[in-house]
């Protein structure tokens, strides 16, 4: 038998949020994560369940209503699976609830950067001998009031879905909403008992939806070193972050570009900055050229002491030296050798940020020694 059985993080990132940017009107690009519920990877054709409380065994990027053991069909296209559709409406695997003691809700929470008009559907599907039941998609404000449907779709057996074969036929609903406002939303899918849902679809229009959801964003400064830290729930279409940094708080400079993972979400990156207030906010690209930035993180810096940064390390090209000197000290030197003790490099550093090309060097491991004063230091820099 068949058996079916974001969060507190997302209104942070609501309130760190600021989108700015124009983006050409599209409603072509699904911006929902695991739409046709793809992964996990069924353990084979038919049934594969997953236990929605043991941590590590949900379905990905979504949300079930209860604790019921979720059901994924693997098809062919071919083979009877004992009741629900042979083939999937898209890709090879659906979603199939055959008893969950009433309607279930699986759901997904995205991002509005900007008042946006949206486009949602999904595909339901009966199985043989089935309930009467009425499916149906909602989008769902942070109040969790509803505030666009889709068309409903009422199965009433017997039915066209019930047919001898037990090739189940998917029908699409589909839904709009005009002029949402900027905040966090949920797209939601009801559905019940001696049901099937499968192609998910999202999007918005003039491409609102943002490309990654923040689950944080700080900045704390450490030795007069500012360390920033960022992680993210959601990276769709992502393609990088930059840290950019102020003395003013309106004119921003790129600390550093960042691609996005997708796997860990985690990131870090540290920046000398000088005396007095610094100012620091990310700014998210994704694939599409859609730009948004964080809120904005102050900090007042009052080092007296001088600051050398040294970074990327590894290198793979351009090895940067942040210096923050105070005092009489105006100047310092970088001297990179090779293992073996052989000079390759000779480097005046002055205030601010000095780089030294190693592009060209060979891989290996280094020595980086920086004078300043009577203070010596050395860095093992991998290449």
């Amino acid at each position: 038998m068949k058996k079916l059985y974001f969060t507190s993080a997302l209104s942070l990132f609501v309130a760190l949020l600021g989108f700015t940017g124009t983006a050409e009107a599209q409603c072509t690009v699904n911006y929902l994560q695991n739409p046709s519920f793809e992964t996990p990877v069924g353990g084979g054709l038919g049934n594969n369940f997953y236990d929605q409380s043991v941590p590590g065994n949900e379905i990905p990027n979504w949300t079930i209503s209860t604790l019921l053991t979720a059901n994924i069909v693997r098809t062919d296209g071919v083979t009877v699976y004992g009741g629900g559709p042979n083939a999937a409406a898209a890709g090879v695997q659906y979603l199939d609830i055959l008893t969950g003691g009433g309607d279930v809700t699986f759901t997904q929470t995205f991002v509005l950067g900007c008042t946006a008009d949206l486009t949602f559907r999904g595909d339901f599907a009966a199985r043989e001998g089935g309930l009467s039941w009425t499916a149906f998609i909602e989008i769902v404000n942070a109040s969790n009031v509803v505030v666009a449907t889709s068309t409903v779709r009422n199965s009433t057996p017997p039915d066209a879905d019930n047919d001898p074969a037990f090739d189940a036929i998917w029908y699409t609903v589909n839904g709009t909403a005009t002029a949402l406002p900027a905040g966090t939303y949920t797209y939601r899918v009801t559905l019940p008992e001696d049901a099937n849902f499968d192609n998910a679809f999202l999007c918005a229009s003039p491409g609102c939806l943002l490309p990654v959801t923040l689950k944080a964003f700080d900045v704390k400064l450490n030795s007069c070193v500012s360390s920033a830290k960022w992680s993210a729930t959601e990276e769709t279409n992502l393609s990088n972050y930059t840290l950019e940094y102020s003395k003013n708080g309106i004119d921003f400079t790129a600390v550093s570009v960042v691609d996005a993972s997708g796997i860990n979400k985690e990131y870090s990156v540290q920046h000398v900055p000088a005396n007095g207030k610094a100012f620091y906010r990310l700014k998210m690209v994704d694939l599409d050229g859609k730009v948004a930035y964080s809120k904005l993180q102050v900090l007042n810096i009052n080092c007296s002491k001088n600051t050398i940064l040294v970074y990327p390390n590894p290198v793979s090209d351009n090895l940067n030296i942040n210096v923050n000197f105070v005092g009489g000290v105006k100047t310092a030197s970088a001297t990179l050798y090779d293992i073996s003790g052989r000079l390759v490099v000779r480097k005046l550093l002055t205030n601010g940020t000095n780089t030294i090309d190693m592009g060209a060097i060979s891989s290996g491991i280094y020595n980086l020694v920086v004078v300043q004063d009577d203070v010596v230091t050395t860095y093992k820099i991998k290449r």
